[in-house]
């Protein structure tokens, strides 16, 4: 009964801890909520809907994150809210928008050009591989196959190339059984001798 008991305790401490940091989570975007109406300026507005968009993700709230990542760039458009969005719809697998973001931060602002680059060659990665899987290749044959033509294994079996490689196994197989015959009239001979029983084979 111990084991079971200490096994409920653990996954309900387990529970409580998961509860718990949702919890501190929500209430980190309450307060976000707070300071975004409280907020002056617009970039510093649109600064914490970017910190708010982090938390939206940590809970898997996709929604409310894109919600908050549009508004950031539309109060205050910079390149590096383009490439932290990129990122976020490469976590929900939206390849074509992460590359246009990508794209798009690396336009306004060259020094990203390494980091926009990586997730434009991720993306694109995965967008040639989501095509391939809907859109398997096949091998469609369009033009009459004439039965007369020759190939070049016609060529090779009238100069006799096959004959001739049959021929060189068939002599590579006779020196093999030559050589095996050897060995066993070898050992034959090296029973017979003062002592040694002579061993009659065949």
């Amino acid at each position: 009964m111990q084991p079971k008991r200490t096994c409920f305790f653990l996954v309900l401490a387990f529970q409580l801890l998961a509860a718990a940091v949702v919890w501190g989570d929500q209430q980190v975007i309450d307060q976000l909520g707070e300071e975004i109406k409280a907020a002056q300026s617009p970039t510093a507005r649109s600064r914490l809907h970017i910190y708010r968009a982090r938390q939206y993700c940590q809970l898997k709230d996709w929604a409310n994150a894109l919600e908050d990542y549009n508004l950031a760039l539309e109060l205050n458009h910079q390149g590096w809210i383009h490439l932290e969005r990129s990122g976020f719809f490469m976590v929900i697998r939206r390849y074509e928008l992460a590359y246009e973001d990508a794209r798009a931060a690396k336009d306004e602002v060259p020094t990203l050009a390494y980091e926009a680059d990586k997730v434009m060659t991720r993306s694109l990665a995965k967008i040639r591989k989501e095509y391939e899987a809907q859109n398997p290749q096949t091998i469609i044959m369009d033009s009459v196959v004439d039965p007369n033509r020759k190939t070049r294994f016609d060529v090779a079996a009238e100069q006799g190339v096959f004959a001739t490689n049959a021929a060189r196994a068939g002599r590579s197989n006779s020196r093999r059984r030559a050589a095996r015959k050897q060995r066993e009239v070898a050992a034959a001979s090296s029973n017979c001798g003062p002592g040694k029983k002579t061993v009659r084979r065949g």
